[in-house]
């Protein structure tokens, strides 16, 4: 009886095939862990070539409706840069005069603010993608930040930072995360985007993006004119992912990542409102290339069968087996806390450790509940 036959009579097929799994499942972990998740700490734009000598001038615009917080509290940080040739372009789509009058305010106290008014038609309303355009044909340079008028901007060195990525690229993609709020769900919330991003992120710094985040991203008005506009004008959203993959056809991407460059979302409500908006932009992600639905996929599936092969090991082999098996996964966990903890470093993100382990073990599954609840259920405010 040769050694193969010993080990099979030793645990049995069924033992030797379910450990084999968990290693395969292992070594597709290794890869999203130890190589692609690792090009977000270690990326630095300098490795693109130079398009421009200096960061040029930028108009950054946002689309706003009646929301006077904004004005009050987000507004500001905007038109305070540490920045000298930008402008702030601000499209007002609206009817309200009070609110009229206080951007009026707001522009004599800042001269840097532009404002471009549009009408709302309750027949034919305004969507967001046709109010972007108006600005960013209105923009004075052409050189243009897109931002959204929920961003929490942290930084005042923000735009000199994302105008620097204009340098190397025609399009530029910063990193968002949700508004710092203490409590489990709000850790939870920014677990989630901090893992969303890190994919997404890694795509981007290896050449294929295929996202970005609307609250942040960066392109030239000329590569904009020359692609004819947004696409897709039937949906509501696809400014930061089908969009941006039409762009990235054209041009070089560069991508902004330090924790003066982040910018914050700002929260609305609880788990049930995070989760709604989760379900609703999640619609652009079906016209995804397949490159990109599959690196995604792929992620998630390892991990979840690597968990249930682990857990089954776990109960039905042999001592000597079940020590390997606990072998593995404490080496993955060991190999996803570093890789996560650097990256969330690169990113600015505190304090999401403890709460990235349970993400890990359910993340999937809430995803999955996300999908099939966009089949069931059909949202018609999705498209126009």
């Amino acid at each position: 009886m040769n050694f193969l036959d010993q080990i099979c009579a030793a645990y049995g097929w069924q033992g030797i095939a379910l450990v084999a799994i968990i290693i395969v499942l292992f070594a597709v972990q290794i890869y999203y862990y130890s190589i692609r998740y690792r090009r977000v700490p270690r990326y630095s734009n300098n490795s693109l070539p130079q398009i421009l000598d200096e960061e040029p001038p930028v108009s950054v615009v946002i689309v706003t409706q009646e929301d006077a917080e904004f004005l009050e509290e987000r507004l500001p940080i905007y038109l305070t840069q540490d920045y000298e040739n930008y402008e702030v372009v601000l499209v007002y789509v609206g009817n309200n005069e009070d609110f009229s009058i206080m951007l009026t305010q707001m522009r004599l106290k800042y001269p840097r603010l532009k404002i471009t008014n549009i009408k709302q038609n309750t027949r034919f309303p305004i969507s967001n993608k046709q109010a972007l355009n108006f600005g960013i044909r209105a923009a004075a340079f052409d050189h243009i930040l897109l931002s959204t008028s929920d961003t929490i901007v942290t930084s005042e060195r923000w735009i000199r930072l994302m105008a620097k990525g204009f340098t190397r690229g025609d399009v530029v993609l910063g990193y968002c995360g949700v508004e710092l709020r203490s409590g489990f769900v709000g850790r939870l919330m920014r677990t989630q985007r901090m893992v969303e991003s890190m994919m997404w992120l890694s795509s981007a710094v290896s050449g294929k993006p295929y996202r970005g985040v609307r609250n942040t991203l960066g392109l030239n008005r000329d590569l904009y004119l020359r692609v004819k506009g947004f696409n897709h004008l039937n949906m509501n959203m696809g400014e930061d992912d089908l969009f941006l993959q039409e762009l990235a056809k054209e041009a070089t991407v560069s991508v902004i990542i330090s924790p003066r460059a982040t910018v914050r979302q700002k929260v609305w409500g609880g788990a049930s409102w995070w989760l709604g908006a989760r379900k609703y932009f999640g619609h652009t992600y079906r016209f995804y290339p397949l490159v990109a639905r599959n690196a995604i996929e792929w992620e998630g599936g390892s991990r979840v069968l690597f968990f249930l092969a682990s857990m089954a090991a776990l109960i039905a082999l042999p001592v000597e087996l079940k020590i390997a098996t606990a072998v593995i996964v404490l080496l993955r966990y060991v190999l996803v806390y570093s890789t996560v903890n650097a990256v969330r470093k690169r990113l600015g993100e505190k304090h999401i450790m403890a709460t990235y382990f349970l993400y890990d073990l359910f993340g999937v599954w809430v995803d999955i509940a996300l999908t099939a609840s966009r089949r069931i259920y059909k949202d018609d405010t999705v498209w126009r």
